[in-house]
């Protein structure tokens, strides 16, 4: 099973397998408007099933965004902290230096996403593919050590960037790079033309929320909901 774009009168959304898995499914709504339409996210749910899925997770979406689906019987699986970042203000160099991600890191990679991450979040090499096409252009660097320390994924889609990735191997925390790859992300979208940029993290991760903020990010008002549905 792969990615599947599945249109829903005026609304669309995606399908695709969640961490490679063959009966769930995680599927992500592009509503027209604000939120989807309850008949939309009705026919999402049998269009899942019928690809041969007995479970589907929700990408991360605003509390308004969950409310169709809740209708239609997702639950609350996790709830995420949602920071934002105005890039009018100046964006410090970042002290250590980072560089393009290559073939080669990847296993590096995977191997500290796995570290960095509990089951439900961690990246295997598919979905570490499709973060990098999530966006119309990205920017994936790594540490420049040997073997990679920790990288990031970050997205731009007109004005708006996205942080989509940011993982640090547990043995180089402390060191400076948790602030090295949020200083490149931002800097490579002010460059581009980025007015904002928007993180999530889970709320159990202080230390990453601890860098978010020293970095420029604040709070948002609300968090984003991760939702869950068996399929009928």
């Amino acid at each position: 099973m792969g990615r599947d774009v599945v249109y829903l009168g005026v609304d669309r959304a995606q399908i695709s397998p969640w961490r490679s898995s063959t009966s769930t499914a995680t599927v992500i709504g592009h509503p027209r408007k604000a939120a989807m339409a309850v008949d939309a996210v009705r026919d999402l749910i049998r269009i899942t099933a019928q690809r041969g899925y007995s479970a589907a997770f929700t990408s991360a979406m605003t509390p308004e965004q969950a409310v169709p689906f809740i209708a239609c019987g997702f639950t609350l699986h996790e709830e995420l902290h949602l920071l934002r970042r105005d890039l009018a203000e100046p964006i410090d160099i970042p002290r250590l230096r980072t560089r393009r991600a290559r073939r080669t890191d990847v296993p590096s990679i995977l191997e500290l996403d796995e570290l960095a991450f509990d089951t439900f979040w961690r990246f295997d090499h598919a979905e570490l593919i499709e973060a990098t096409k999530a966006t119309p252009r990205h920017r994936f660097h790594v540490t420049r050590t040997t073997p990679a320390v920790g990288y990031h994924i970050t997205g731009l889609a007109h004005q708006q960037g996205y942080l989509q990735r940011i993982a640090v191997h547990p043995d180089a925390q402390g060191e400076g790079w948790g602030r090295t790859l949020v200083y490149d992300a931002l800097a490579w979208l002010q460059r581009n033309g980025a007015v904002s940029a928007l993180v999530n993290t889970q709320l159990q991760n202080e230390r990453a929320v601890a860098v978010y903020l020293a970095t420029g990010f604040t709070m948002e008002a609300h968090r984003l909901h991760v939702l869950h549905r068996e399929l009928d």
